[in-house]
């Protein structure tokens, strides 16, 4: 039988499928800092260590047989690639995957979508070759992290242990059933809202800054140190985070796969320019 012109000699074929598998067993390793950039050799150019980091968490973050689907079509695209990834892919994915999928949180937990539309805004800025400076970045991205992280914040496992622990302590105290339950539902009303606005303002507070400087130097060694994959699964649990808590182990994974598949998407535009 004789084999078509464009098909890969077996060694060839043998060392793509080896490649494939060490960038496969890279990811599901898990995301790592800044000081271990994933090994380049496997891609023919450099992997830097914010994609590295985004990569890995996406990967974790789906069921295995999408993973492994996703990991091969990154993997291809990043093959494709002539040269560095360009810190421009990290501007198209947020543009293009994170934001879309944010506004669509924003909407159906009835937020302010300015804020969020903002910062897409200075990414497709960004992506057309016109730099944001760094005060503008921290403005547009102070308010739209503390949006972020407020849907990220696991609301429904905060109020229903502050309720079970506020009616036994009213229980203790002689309240009576009536009494005990009125004084369970404001409680855990009060000390979860509270304790929601301080984890999405402090947050966004030690995230801002970081981020700011890195977007507007484009600067990927800056974005690594600021731990991307952390972005990964605010985003995500932004998505899963809802007042029913059924499902959200399998909505967290449906948000990885289209973050990820976002990802792929900006890697392949990037290999097409």
């Amino acid at each position: 039988m004789s084999r078509t012109p464009d098909a890969p000699e077996p060694a060839e074929a043998a060392e793509t499928t080896e490649a494939f598998d060490r960038f496969v067993a890279r990811l599901a390793a898990g995301p790592v800092g800044p000081e271990h950039p994933a090994a380049p050799a496997d891609l023919g150019a450099e992997l830097p260590s914010w994609l590295a980091q985004l990569a890995a968490a996406l990967f974790r973050g789906q069921d295995e047989p999408t993973a492994r689907r996703w990991a091969r079509s990154a993997h291809t695209a990043l093959g494709r690639l002539e040269g560095p990834v360009p810190f421009a892919v990290v501007h198209d994915w947020h543009a293009h995957a994170v934001a879309l999928l944010l506004a669509e949180v924003s909407a159906r937990r009835g937020g302010e979508g300015a804020a969020l539309e903002s910062v897409r805004r200075l990414h497709e800025r960004a992506l057309a070759g016109e730099r944001a400076t760094e005060e503008e970045w921290t403005e547009a991205l102070g308010p739209a992290l503390t949006q972020v992280y407020g849907y990220a914040y696991a609301y429904a496992d905060a109020y229903a242990t502050a309720s079970v622990n506020a009616r036994e302590y009213a229980m203790d105290n002689d309240y009576g059933e009536e009494k005990a339950a009125e004084f369970a539902a404001m409680y855990a009303k009060l000390n979860t809202d509270a304790n929601a606005r301080s984890y999405a303002d402090a947050n966004a507070l030690a995230n801002t800054r970081a981020l700011a400087a890195a977007f507007a130097a484009a600067d990927g060694q800056a974005f690594a140190q600021a731990y991307p994959f952390a972005y990964v699964h605010a985003y995500a649990l932004a998505d899963a985070e809802r007042a029913e808590q059924t499902g959200r182990d399998e909505r967290y994974r449906a948000a990885c796969a289209r973050l990820a598949d976002g990802l792929a998407a900006a890697l392949d535009r990037a290999a097409n320019r």
